[in-house]
């Protein structure tokens, strides 16, 4: 558990990773706090919470539950006062679509100053089975979309390099850098 000194508490983060069942929110949620990935799928139920220490930041990740019972009726609460919001998809073309849906439904509950950014989740697998390359999911979901292959925990350092680059836009609205 992380203990916060009010002068820590400007370099406190929230990010919330939202999108459907299976898409490996909870594997990436495993990737960033360094935990050991494993192959079981074991649903996320409400939601998992977790702080992780990034350079000067501490990282409040909620990994919302992505069936739609969970999803419509606790999100919203969970959404709002959201730094960054990572929707997850697993790049397939039924999964994207209802990617874009979810994003539609974020931006009603958080400003324009908290980036929406996707993860095209699962790119190990798009020359196998038909999933969407990372381009492809970036234009059906009219947002900044990265590739990743969260089971491989040398992505790691990929992810975290996608989570600084939104650090540095939110240091700058608040004032922390120039």
């Amino acid at each position: 558990m992380f203990f916060l000194l009010s002068s820590e508490i400007s370099r406190l983060v929230k990010i919330t990773f939202i999108g459907a069942p299976a898409v490996g929110k909870t594997t990436m949620l495993k990737l960033l706090s360094e935990q050991t990935i494993d192959r079981l799928y074991i649903p996320t139920h409400g939601l998992d919470l977790k702080t992780v220490k990034f350079e000067d930041y501490f990282l409040r990740v909620w990994d919302l539950a992505g069936q739609s019972g969970y999803l419509r009726a606790y999100s919203k609460d969970y959404l709002l006062g959201s730094d960054i919001i990572f929707i997850v998809t697993d790049s397939t073309p039924r999964n994207v679509l209802s990617s874009r849906e979810l994003i539609n439904y974020a931006c009603k509950f958080v400003g324009k100053d908290c980036p929406i950014v996707a993860i095209a989740n699962k790119q190990d697998l798009v020359k196998n089975d038909g999933r969407m390359d990372v381009k492809r999911v970036e234009d059906v979901l009219h947002c900044k979309t990265y590739g990743l292959t969260a089971i491989n925990p040398s992505e790691r350092f990929k992810l975290m390099n996608i989570i600084k680059k939104e650090l540095d836009k939110i240091a700058i609205r608040r004032r922390l850098k120039d």
